[in-house]
């Protein structure tokens, strides 16, 4: 089997990302995950690893936490999804992806299993993202990862990382997303994210709602874990809580000190250090929430023997890389990249956008799932000079009609153009612009990935280096 005959396998399988529906029932997901691995050994117990769900800003923690890792000299596994240009994006170990040599050579052993399982009768089919789970815990124990930073696909509870027996779990930000599946209430959302909570362990949440703050409070207290918090340096969104004994103040918090255009410096107060003049090329106090949950999570590691050092952590920081997060692959006019995806990402993004950049006009590309909340999306961008509006080739993708209709109702000052590809649209987008204005590329990852490869294509360096493989058309 070659790289292309397993791909086409993987994604043969029943597959959430690219349908938006679940064929079978979830509850039985843990139990599927767990008799898979078994028949391979449970290659899962062989090292220790971090969890980390979130509406969210996961990804982006899980980057950092391994950087640094990587940087204290431990061989880190690194689990994220969804990738931008190749599914390898995926799996990497000390910062490299798995090669497709790799790939190929361990998903015939997997699948392998999975057939047999299937044979069984009443047994349910594997989806694409339980194989896929599958092979990275396998392909982690081969080659010997000492530490495993694990990115939660969906939710937490039921999620095929949630097999593992993390050090410390992480919950960064929740906010509404993926309610047909996770529930409509930002408590039924943090229920399900608070199910990565171990008994007696410990769990870091940079999550700042009081609503979704007591859903996990109410199974920490339940599981008997330790709930920290990471947040701001002043105005705790959840003072009224932490007053009446239902949280634990913020005990790790963050304040910016420098803001650049392409990255940003702050002091984070940890229980037993200060440590000032920290620094991510990452824009945006989204992204220092997220590294304040990170250095809790380090903290906690470091306590129970993941060793790392201050040096460890700066560097780490400094040098961690998260493609299409606020991302310049542009000048005269700036075109910034960015996977925002909901209601309140979009919000954020916007804010981030005027704090860290200035333009004349502010022009959007656009192009968001289907059954993503399409009004708060469009509110949020209410104050743009123009959008684009495209299909990205995933088949989720709104069509454009609707999206227009939208803007029409929610945001009639908008200027409104449309095209039928990303390429295209970042071209519109460029000739309605001057050289002091800003194009924004945003509505989803798959998206963001598709003009990633136009950047690169028209010469921009960064966008080249973020790009490791075209293995799929993102649809």
């Amino acid at each position: 089997m070659n790289y292309k005959e397993a791909l086409s396998y993987l994604y043969s399988l029943s597959d959430f990302e690219r349908s938006g529906v679940y064929t079978r029932n979830r509850e039985g997901n843990l139990s599927r995950e767990e008799l898979l691995l078994e028949a391979l050994g449970n290659p899962h117990t062989s090292y220790g690893s971090t969890l980390i769900a979130g509406t969210k800003g996961k990804g982006s923690t899980a980057a950092m936490i391994e950087r640094v890792l990587r940087e204290a000299g431990w061989r880190t596994g690194l689990y994220t999804q969804p990738d931008l240009h190749t599914f390898r994006e995926r799996i990497r170990i000390n910062g490299r992806l798995i090669s497709e040599e790799e790939f190929a050579e361990l998903l015939p052993q997997v699948r392998a299993a999975v057939e047999k399982i299937e044979q069984t009768p009443g047994a349910v089919p594997y989806n694409t993202y339980q194989v896929a789970t599958a092979l990275m815990f396998l392909y982690f124990a081969r080659k010997q990862v000492q530490h495993a930073v694990l990115e939660v696909g969906l939710g937490g509870r039921l999620d095929a990382t949630n097999v593992t027996q993390p050090l410390v779990s992480v919950i960064t930000s929740i906010s509404y997303d993926h309610m047909q599946v996770l529930g409509n209430t930002l408590t039924q959302i943090a229920t399900e994210k608070a199910g990565i909570i171990k008994s007696d362990g410990v769990i870091v949440t940079s999550a700042q709602s009081p609503e979704a703050l007591l859903a996990i409070a109410a199974v920490s207290r339940k599981r008997n874990a330790e709930l920290v918090r990471a947040g701001p340096l002043e105005n705790d969104p959840a003072q009224a809580e932490v007053d009446a004994g239902q949280l634990p103040a913020t005990s790790y918090r963050y304040q910016l000190e420098q803001r650049f255009e392409d990255r940003q410096r702050f002091t984070i107060w940890a229980p037993e250090k200060t440590y000032s003049g920290l620094e991510i090329p990452l824009v945006g106090e989204h992204q220092l929430e997220n590294a304040t949950a990170a250095l809790a999570a380090l903290d906690n590691l470091n306590k129970k023997g993941v060793r790392w050092d201050e040096k460890a952590l700066r560097e780490g920081l400094r040098l961690v890389h998260w493609p299409a997060r606020i991302e310049v692959v542009g000048h005269n006019p700036v075109i910034v990249v960015d996977g925002a995806h909901n209601a309140d990402s979009m919000q954020k993004l916007m804010q981030a956008l005027r704090t860290s950049f200035s333009w004349r006009k502010l022009i959007t590309v656009l192009s968001v799932n289907r059954d993503k909340d399409l009004v708060g999306i469009v509110q949020a961008l209410a104050g743009v000079d123009a959008v684009v509006l495209t299909r990205m080739k995933n088949p989720r993708g709104a069509s454009i009609e609707e999206m227009r209709a939208i803007f029409a109702a929610q945001a009639p000052n908008v200027s409104v153009y449309t095209s039928e590809n990303s390429n295209a649209a970042m071209e519109l987008a460029l000739s309605l612009a001057e050289s002091n204005d800003l194009v924004c590329a945003t509505g989803s990852l798959y998206v963001a990935a598709e003009v990633l490869q136009w950047a690169a294509a028209r010469g921009d360096k960064v966008a080249r280096e973020d790009i490791h493989g075209l293995d799929h058309e993102n649809g």
